[in-house]
This record gives C-alpha cells, sequence and structure tokens, in this order.
C-alpha cells in the first residue's frame, strides 16, 4: 500500500510538473491581440491577422510601420533573429559555445563582421531612423515577452536588446551566404592540383583556360583549404544559420496575359527549415498625404521586404554573379607581413579581433592580414579573400528600403543602382504593363581568367582592375518576347557584356520557362502557377539519350531490360512526377556515373567535396556526355562505363526497395525535409522541432525545384521559400505560399500550417485592402496614449 501510493504521489508530482511545463511554453505563445506601449510611436498602429497569422499593419508612416514589423518578428521568429545577428556579427560560439568558434573565425576573416559595420557607417541618416524604429519594435517585444520561446530556453541563449548594428550585420550575412563562389572555387584549385589539364577541363564550365601557375601547390595544401572552409557550410554546421538566395522568377507583359495585365510569378529556392527563412507581412501607411503599401517576404532582423509588391509594382530578387575570387600570395622570405606585388612588397594591414566563447573566461584571440587584394582566409599556402563587398565604398542598405517604395519597374531600376550586395538579378512587373528584368550589385572586372580558379597575388595584371560601371550592368526591358525571366542560369552569352559570371546553374529551368512561357498568349494566374510546379525533367530530356545509346539492349535482362523499357517510354516526356519509376532510375543512373567516372580518381575527400557542389558535378558530367567522348575521364570506355553504372543502380534500387522496376515511385525515396537548428545538434528533437520526410516529386533541375546534395540523395531540403503569383491590376491581384507557417514556436498552430498546401502547390489570396481583415488583433501605442 505504501508503494501504491509512494508511486501515486510520485505520478501527482510528474503530471503537475508536466502542466507547469506546459503552461510556461504556452506563456511563449506569440500574442496576436492586445495592446503594447512605447514611447518610439508617433502614432497607434493597428495589426490584423488572417487565417495563416500573416499581418496586415495600419500605421501613419513608414517609420511606425517598420515598428510594428520590428514588434512582430521579435514575437514570431526570436530564435531565429538571435541566431541571424550573431552570425552576421561573428559572435555564435559566445551563446552556443566553443562547437561554433571556427564559423566566427572564418565569417571575421571573409569580412562579415567588418561589412555590418561599414553598412552601418554608410547608412544615410534617413535610413538609420527607419533601422532606428525598427530596432525599437523589437525591443518592445522584447521587453513584453513574460517567458522566452522554447528553443531559446532549450539553447539558454541570452538574449539582449537589440541595436541598430545587429540589423546591419543580418543584411551582411545574407550578402555573404549569397556570394559564396570561394567554395567551388576551393574545390576547383584542389582538382586541378590532383588532376591533369585534360582531367580538369571537365569542371571548368565554358572551357576556361586554365592559369598558368609558375610554382605547384601540393594536393595536399590546396585539400587543407578545403577544410577551412568547412566552418562555413550551414548544412554541416548545427547552429549556423543559412540565409542564401536562389530562385526563378519571372514577369509576362499584357500582351501574353488573357486578362490584360502584367503578370508576375517568383518563388526563392532556399534551404528549407523551420521556421521559414521569410515571414510575410503586409504594411499600410501614409507616405505623406498618400496611401502606400509595402508588403512581401522579408528575413526576420531585417526592415522592410526583401522580394514583395506594393501598390504599383512586384518584384523579386534572383541571385546570380560571382562576386569573390581568390589569390595565391607571395610571402616576403623574410617579413611574413608583406606580399608581393609586382616588383614591390606590400605590407599587409593587421586587425586584432576578440571572439567571446561560451563557458570561457578569456575570448579566443586572432589576428587577420589584409594583402592588398583582401583578407587572408587561409595561412599556409596565404590565399586572400577578394570579394566586392569589400569595395563598397559610399553604399550601403539604404538601396533595399529604397526598392521597398519604388512603386513602378523604372523606379526599381533605379533605386538598383546603388545596391551593393548580393549580386542579382531582379524581375519585375509593374500596373502600367511594363516588364524587366536586371542585374545588380557590385561586379568586378577581372585582370585574368573568368573566377573558376584562384589567380597569382604576385601579378598586378591578374587582379582585379575596378568594377563593372552600374550603366554597364546587364538589363532587360519590356522585351519583344513579351516576358522577362530569370533562373540563376548564365545572363548572357561570352563576350556580350560583362562577366557576370562563369560559374552559374545549368539552364535547364531558364530554357524550360522560356519555352513554356513563350508557347502562348494567353497567360493567366493559372498557368504561372502551374509553371511554378513543372516537375519536366530538362536535364534528363538533353543527357538521357546519350545515356541509353551506351546501352547494348542485347546484353540486358531482367530487371535491367525492365528498367530501360521504362527510361525509352518516359524520354518522350521526362517528368519527375511522384509515381514515375523512371525518374528514379534515371537519378541514380546520373549519380552512380559519377561515381563511375570520379571515386577511384579522386579520392575519398575530393569526391565527398564534389558530391556537395551539385553545379559543378552537373557541369561536368552533363558535359562529358554530351560534348566529351574523348576525354580522359572514359578511360577509353565510355559505354562500359555508362554499362557499369546503370547496373550499379537497377541493382543498388532492388537491394532498397525490393519488387521489380514497374513498381518503383520517384516518391519512395525522395521526400521533403523541414529541419529546425536544434534538431541538426540534437536530433531527437526533430520530432518535436521539424518536419517531414513528406514524399514529393520534382528534382533540381525541374521549374518546381526539389533540390538534393548528392551527398544525400533524395533528401530535399532546398527548394522553394515562398512562391507568389500577381496580376497586376489596379489593385494587384496576389497569392502566395510558403513552406512551413508564419510562427516560429513549435506549439503555435501557424508553426507548419501552411506546408501541406505549399505540397500540393495551391496558392492562397492575399487581402488587397486593410480594410477586407476581420476587425481586433493587435493595437500598438505611443506610451503617453493614442493621438
Amino acid at each position: 500500500m505504501t508503494l501504491r501510493r509512494g508511486l501515486a504521489a510520485l505520478g501527482v508530482v510528474l503530471v503537475a510538473g508536466l502542466l507547469a511545463a506546459l503552461a510556461v511554453l504556452r506563456a511563449s505563445l506569440p500574442q496576436r491581440e492586445g495592446e503594447l506601449r512605447s514611447a518610439a510611436l508617433a502614432a497607434a498602429v493597428e495589426v490584423r491577422f488572417d487565417a495563416r497569422a500573416r499581418p496586415y499593419v495600419r500605421a501613419g508612416s513608414f517609420a511606425d510601420a517598420l515598428f510594428a514589423q520590428g514588434v512582430l518578428h521579435a514575437r514570431e521568429r526570436l530564435f531565429q533573429m538571435e541566431l541571424l545577428r550573431r552570425a552576421g556579427r561573428g559572435r555564435l560560439a559566445e551563446a552556443l559555445g566553443a562547437g561554433l568558434l571556427d564559423s566566427d573565425v572564418e565569417l571575421w576573416r571573409s569580412g562579415v563582421p567588418q561589412l555590418a559595420a561599414r553598412l552601418e557607417a554608410n547608412a544615410r541618416p534617413e535610413t538609420l531612423v527607419l533601422v532606428e524604429r525598427y530596432v525599437a519594435g523589437v525591443n518592445a517585444a522584447l521587453a513584453a515577452l513574460p517567458v522566452r520561446p522554447p528553443d531559446l530556453l532549450l539553447a539558454a541563449i541570452e538574449v539582449r536588446p537589440w541595436e541598430p548594428r545587429d540589423v546591419f550585420a543580418v543584411g551582411a550575412l545574407m550578402a555573404f551566404d549569397s556570394a559564396r563562389n570561394r567554395s567551388d572555387e576551393q574545390l576547383r584549385w584542389a582538382l586541378s592540383q590532383a588532376l591533369s589539364p585534360a582531367e580538369l577541363a571537365a569542371f571548368l564550365p565554358d572551357e576556361t583556360a586554365i592559369p598558368d601557375f609558375p610554382w605547384v601547390v601540393s594536393a595536399e595544401a590546396a585539400a587543407r583549404t578545403l577544410r577551412r572552409g568547412d566552418a562555413l557550410d550551414a548544412a554541416q554546421r548545427a547552429g549556423l544559420p543559412s540565409a542564401s538566395l536562389g530562385s526563378n522568377g519571372w514577369a509576362v507583359a499584357p500582351g501574353r496575359a488573357r486578362g490584360g495585365h502584367a503578370l508576375f510569378a517568383f518563388d526563392s529556392h532556399d534551404a528549407l527549415a523551420l521556421p521559414n527563412l521569410f515571414y510575410e507581412v503586409h504594411l499600410f501607411f501614409r507616405d505623406g498625404a498618400e496611401p502606400a503599401q509595402v508588403r512581401g517576404w522579408g528575413v526576420a532582423g531585417l526592415p522592410g521586404v526583401i522580394n514583395g509588391f506594393n501598390e504599383g509594382a512586384a518584384w523579386g530578387l534572383t541571385n546570380i554573379g560571382d562576386t569573390q575570387d581568390l589569390f595565391l600570395e607571395v610571402r616576403h622570405p623574410e617579413d611574413p607581413l608583406r606580399f608581393r606585388d609586382g616588383a614591390a612588397w606590400k605590407v599587409a594591414r593587421r586587425e586584432r579581433v576578440e571572439i567571446p566563447v561560451r563557458g570561457r573566461a578569456e575570448p579566443e584571440r586572432i589576428e587577420i592580414l589584409h594583402t592588398h587584394h583582401g583578407p587572408l582566409v587561409v595561412d599556409d599556402p596565404p590565399l586572400a579573400l577578394a570579394w566586392t563587398a569589400h569595395r563598397i565604398g559610399d553604399r550601403g542598405l539604404d538601396a533595399l528600403l529604397a526598392l521597398n517604395r519604388a512603386t513602378r519597374c523604372a523606379a526599381l531600376d533605379r533605386a538598383l543602382d546603388d545596391f551593393a550586395a548580393p549580386s542579382t538579378n531582379l524581375s519585375c512587373a509593374d500596373v502600367d504593363g511594363h516588364v524587366s528584368v536586371r542585374t545588380a550589385g557590385l561586379l568586378p572586372r577581372r585582370g585574368r581568367g573568368s573566377g573558376l580558379l584562384p589567380q597569382r597575388g604576385d601579378d598586378p595584371a591578374a587582379a582585379w582592375q575596378g568594377l563593372v560601371p552600374v550603366d554597364a550592368q546587364p538589363r532587360s526591358v519590356d522585351p519583344a518576347s513579351g516576358f522577362a525571366a530569370a533562373a540563376n542560369a548564365r545572363v548572357s552569352p561570352p563576350g556580350a557584356g560583362p562577366l557576370v559570371s562563369a560559374e552559374n546553374a545549368p539552364g535547364y529551368r531558364m530554357g524550360r520557362i522560356r519555352d513554356v512561357l513563350a508557347a502562348r498568349r494567353d497567360h493567366d494566374v493559372a498557368s504561372m502557377q502551374a509553371l511554378q510546379m513543372d516537375w519536366h525533367n530538362g536535364q534528363a530530356e538533353r543527357v538521357l539519350p546519350a545515356l541509353l545509346a551506351g546501352l547494348d539492349k542485347g546484353l540486358l535482362e531482367g530487371r535491367g531490360s525492365e528498367a530501360r523499357r521504362l527510361l525509352e517510354a518516359w524520354r518522350a516526356a521526362p517528368v519527375n512526377a511522384p509515381e514515375s519509376a523512371a525518374a528514379l532510375v534515371f537519378e541514380r543512373w546520373y549519380l552512380a556515373l559519377a561515381h563511375e567516372l570520379f571515386a577511384e580518381r579522386l579520392g575519398e575527400e575530393l569526391f565527398a567535396r564534389l558530391l556537395r557542389r551539385n553545379y559543378l558535378m552537373n557541369h561536368a558530367v552533363d558535359g562529358l556526355l554530351l560534348a566529351d567522348e574523348a576525354s580522359p575521364w572514359w578511360r577509353g570506355e565510355r559505354s562500359a562505363r555508362i554499362r557499369a553504372a546503370f547496373a550499379a543502380a537497377v541493382d543498388g534500387l532492388a537491394a532498397e526497395l525490393g519488387s521489380g522496376p514497374s513498381a518503383w515511385r520517384w516518391d519512395a525515396l525522395q521526400a521533403v525535409h523541414l529541419e529546425h537548428e536544434l534538431a541538426k545538434a540534437v536530433p531527437w528533437l526533430g520530432a518535436w522541432l521539424s518536419r517531414g520526410p513528406r514524399p514529393w516529386g520534382g528534382g533540381a533541375a525541374t521549374v518546381g525545384r526539389a533540390a538534393h546534395r548528392y551527398d544525400r540523395p533524395h533528401f530535399v531540403n532546398r527548394a522553394a521559400t515562398v512562391r507568389v503569383v500577381a496580376e497586376l491590376s489596379r489593385p494587384p491581384r496576389v497569392l502566395a505560399v510558403i513552406p512551413g507557417g508564419q510562427s516560429g514556436h513549435p506549439l503555435d498552430r501557424h508553426y507548419a500550417d501552411q506546408l501541406d498546401a505549399w505540397l500540393a502547390g495551391a496558392l492562397e489570396p492575399l487581402a488587397q485592402r486593410f480594410e477586407e481583415l476581420p476587425p481586433g488583433g493587435l493595437r500598438l501605442l505611443p506610451a503617453s496614449g493614442a493621438r
């Protein structure tokens, strides 16, 4: 009896503890009703929410609207904001411990916190006023939070009040994460030390010439530089947030639109995560005497939106451009601070940095050397990073807020003239029927090479020769085709204008977008939505005939013969549909061929790194299949290698799935995963914080993107972090969806409430006017009362 009573008492204690913990967690849920007062407000602000917790803000000024946005960001996405600002300031280890110290060190060596400081120093007075009002909103929400959200409690992170420099740190991090061609350049350099020139040619897009180095750096030394970069790989480093941008974007002129209005479609391809990278917001305010809007999808920690629309225009930013180069410096044999520049020796600038580390009494102290090209990101061999963001002059974040307020494509174009980083393609449509796409952001004028391999640091002729003038940046305004588009592919042919980048996505998505848009003159919202979910595999359309030509039908039997017949039937219309067996066979055959061609020759480390760089591997494998039958990679046995890869793929799938190929499905292995940052560090938390796997179709080469890294096949972790379609009527009619939800709180019903719609390709209409939202919600009032 005593034992029973003891167990009963223990049960009561446990239940009471659980209920208390639950009550604490519920107290940390985002509040979407009630009042909040602040002396920073000039007038009352009203916030209403739709059924998905999308906020619609009505304010008397843009500054007060941004105050409200700061409140919303802090209430909904505080953990995400904390990681982003700490990464941008190189202070992750202060919150998360020594495991993130090497990431902090590499961010400092690359110049990210230094860029943040420069952006703040360059900000115009009117921009600082807006940033300060946004920060005041963040801090007002922090002060009113009764309990920190559970992810912050689990990580035991102390959240300090925000400062304007935190906003600029988030901007600097996004510029860096969207610009890291450096990783491919370092890998290609390591390959150049391990391979013959003929073998290396497969990894040089556009048949770029190999720089003629007068010395040889050991393959081990080149590989060592790659390991330093691992600290910046967010996919492998729990706690390091990813803020890079990729995308599809297109605009259709009224002459190709059924309704007579321009159409706009955009989907940003970024790392899938919970919470989602983007937070949606709708700001309605007065610009002087006139009503105005800023609406769309921004990042928590930045005021305004990145991709969005207003009363007159819709726009989206698509990542493009190679703005980073590496230079192999020559150090003076007797003075480690001097580096050769032609006949002269230049003294490097020394920068000393202290990095706080959680659990340590003393900070980590590092020294960064800045050569005439840029900071040394590797000491041995001395490798310097040149990045256009180190050369922004007097530019800052002003252009981003100016972009938000531009209500026509021409005004957007003018705002982008001051845009510094990251380099981007902006697609636009407006209510006057104009459509355009242009490249923006600082681009280097290279003295030698095309940015694919490190250059000699001691040769002045190899150095950057300034920046591409703004008026020379590629752009297309109201093209005769009736549409403008961008999809991370090469902007222009060699020799036609400045080099934006020789390192681009293969043109499969861009080609499909162009073909579909050109095929009809009656596009509408539905056709735009269908194209966003188009799973036509342009890569398979191009390379599958070459693969099938390598098979000898007479040598195939059983599963192999059945798999070949499926592929033969599929090649006429290669679609990565969830139920497709042929799509699965093709994707696995392609990966098996990469193993067959490269694994043994490259060795374990270099091949593993190649599998993480999809575009680099795609250019190599596709080029070998389509153009270079005499390459030494075939070793004179092209058909034999193709057959061996096919057999390995079919046998591997049979071992995993059993039965015959006709019963296989693409979505039996391919699935979407949305991981929370904490679940990367503590996997069992994923059952609560993450979502997935969710079976899905598409692929890396389809317009409806479902990308995985080849070292984690079928694990889709990069896709559309927002899909939006707009008809530029007056007012614009807009539909959108994000994966996950608006909230960053795992107990909130809006944490992942849009995921099912996103997976189905559905879009949900957004209110055109503030008054369409039901009354109630949140009221933000000046401390002395509403005026």
